[in-house]
């Protein structure tokens, strides 16, 4: 087995090959099911984020159209925050979908990244790319109902960029490096905050597998052009995107009792936790499995110096992120929930280290039958939830049609009541209007400099751009002062259980058009300088 390649036997399932298309069927039918269902089943999903998704995709799709008005409020800064891919990809969907179902599918597409890299990442390792399956389990977590799509997907590229690099050096190929090279500009492109992380590990894999193989040149030129790209970014970033990091020291070793909180811990109750924690028994009980297997077919294991340093590459990556979980912050600059994070990054890699299935294919389609099995309940569980916050959103769906286009729109949500999820679903819900209409929002996450696009300035004549909000503003709607904060909006739209007229009685413009359960939407009359705007 010289220059550490396994023999050609050593990597080939053997057996019918039908049952073998059978289970890549099984496979992609799963991960279309896991990652899509609870987007389906309900007209919004519950996602704290995802409103804004929607909101900031028109924006990429819309922006040179006039009638949504969304040219004289922003600039783009798509190479010093590069993190565009959602964006584009669903913007490319709205030429012939509908806003809210092109930015499903664009997220969809992105979360199926979390299984897809896995397994490219098992196959990397000389294993069944199947084992891949397990990286389903945080698609519907924590982070995926606070809607950060950008981090888990730049979590399944990442996994994808470690598999190919320890692909590159077992088998160089041209076809490996170039894919590898797409592979680290799709991440820059997703999320450039997990892109130098991806460096260090292609430059880790050069390191440690120099001399265990025959050749770790096959890097280079991948790591030239991701190291060309981190250069370019770090030139031209935004002056806010790369903050002071106030570390945790010594380490919050503390926090490692919390994982469940910021993994699983989604909805009220404790339904969600027994899901999850089954789902983890079953995934150690195939473990143990697939370990006894692996020792009962010791001598059939690759043989060289190959298998253990590829494992300790996934392992060091699995400790750094364990390594910043408990050393960062939970906030930095403007960003928030920042080191619960890590824990869903390091807990994704753990599927990486089980043993291999064995060859035959009656095997393989086992465990993908096995693997979908266990995850069904979880996914049947969290689509269910999403149906029933379909149906508290039925109000808000009434009331924005009383909107006309484009409006100036200023929103306050008082009531986060009505789901089953911890993190508000509600807040940023009036975000849909700017999806579907165009027009101005009273928040939004453009004026944070971390966005792919910002605020024009207010000092450009051809600027019309709504008045910064306050820190925590969408948190914090007792701060809205009809005065300071509401001059230059026409339209109110407010969540709250009792009337909020005493918000807008200063002034007599404004009056109540609609009112729907806990929705209430109020209109100021201006005088007219031109043609009459539309009115409901």
């Amino acid at each position: 087995m010289p220059g550490g390649r396994i023999e050609p036997a050593a990597a080939r399932v053997t057996g019918p090959q039908p049952l073998l298309w059978l289970a890549w069927l099984c496979a992609a039918a799963t991960i279309t099911y896991v990652v899509s269902a609870p987007f389906w089943v309900a007209d919004y999903p519950m996602m704290t984020e995802f409103p804004f998704h929607a909101a900031s995709s028109s924006v990429f799709r819309h922006y040179t159209d006039p009638g949504w008005h969304f040219h004289e409020q922003f600039a783009f800064q798509m190479l010093a925050v590069p993190h565009v891919t959602l964006y584009a990809l669903a913007a490319t969907f709205m030429i012939v979908l509908p806003p809210i179902a092109a930015t499903k599918l664009a997220a969809a597409l992105l979360l199926a990244l979390l299984p897809v890299g896995l397994m490219v990442l098992c196959w990397g390792l000389r294993k069944s790319p199947f084992l891949g399956l397990w990286g389903l389990v945080p698609v519907w977590g924590v982070l995926g109902h606070w809607g950060q799509v950008d981090f888990l997907a730049a979590l399944g590229l990442f996994a994808m960029t470690l598999g190919l690099a320890l692909r590159a050096v077992d088998r160089p190929s041209t076809r490996i490096q170039g894919a590898l090279i797409a592979v680290l500009v799709l991440l820059f492109l997703t999320q450039a905050y997990r892109f130098p992380f991806a460096l260090v590990m292609v430059l880790l894999v050069g390191v440690v597998m120099r001399g265990r193989v025959e050749n770790v040149r096959a890097l280079l030129i991948p790591l030239g052009v991701g190291t060309a790209l981190f250069i370019v970014w770090w030139l031209t970033r935004a002056e806010l995107f790369v903050p002071k990091v106030n570390w945790v020291w010594p380490p919050a070793w503390h926090r490692m009792q919390d994982a469940p909180i910021y993994t699983v811990d989604i909805f009220t109750g404790n339904d969600d936790t027994e899901l999850f924690r089954r789902t983890g028994l079953l995934f150690g009980l195939t473990a143990l499995l697939l370990l006894i297997v692996a020792v009962a077919r010791l001598r059939s294991w690759p043989r060289g110096s190959w298998v253990v340093p590829a494992h300790f590459i996934v392992g060091v990556a699995i400790a750094v992120s364990l390594g910043l979980y408990v050393t960062l912050p939970m906030e930095i600059g403007d960003s928030w929930y920042v080191f619960p994070r890590e824990i869903t990054a390091a807990l994704f890699l753990v599927p990486a280290l089980l043993p291999n299935l064995p060859r035959k294919t009656w095997a393989q389609l086992a465990f993908v039958i096995w693997t979908a099995v266990g995850i069904a309940p979880l996914t049947e569980f969290v689509a269910e939830a999403h149906a029933e916050f379909s149906t508290t959103t039925v109000h808000f769906r009434e009331i924005v049609r009383e909107l006309p286009k484009a409006p100036k729109l200023l929103y306050l949500v008082y009531d986060h009541h009505g789901a089953r999820a911890r993190n508000s679903p509600y807040i940023h819900l009036p975000a849909y209007v700017q999806a579907e209409r165009g027009g101005w929002l009273s928040f939004h996450f453009a004026q944070d400099e971390r966005f792919p696009f910002r605020y024009r300035d207010a000092s450009d004549p051809n600027a019309e751009v709504p008045p910064r909000t306050p820190v925590r503003w969408e948190w914090s709607p007792q701060q809205f002062q009809l005065d300071q904060h509401g001059t230059f909006f026409d339209w109110f739209l407010v969540r709250r259980m009792s009337s909020p007229d005493s918000l807008f009685v200063s002034d007599p413009t404004i009056q109540r058009v609609a009112h729907f359960e806990n929705w209430w939407l109020y209109h100021r009359r201006r005088g007219s300088t031109g043609p009459p705007s539309e009115t409901p």
